[in-house]
């Protein structure tokens, strides 16, 4: 599954667990695959924040690397 899918699955498993009164079993399964999809995301977006950096800093003077700060948004 690519960032997209992953971000949407998360977002509708965060509404069915805030909205919907669920079995308990239901609801542990739904915030394990949460948390998984959770640690692909985080994943994807260091890898992406690597490859970022790595084109700047193959840019040289051009431009400035400056740290990208995942945990502000």
């Amino acid at each position: 599954m690519n960032l997209e899918q992953n971000l949407k699955q998360l977002e509708d498993i965060a509404k069915k667990l805030e909205s919907e009164e669920l079995p308990l079993d239901e609801a542990i399964e739904l915030f394990e695959r949460g948390i998984s999809l959770s640690t692909s995301i985080r994943t994807a977006l260091n890898e992406a924040k690597l490859r970022i950096e790595a084109v700047v800093e193959g840019a040289n003077d051009t431009f400035a690397i400056e740290p990208l700060d995942l945990e502000s948004s």
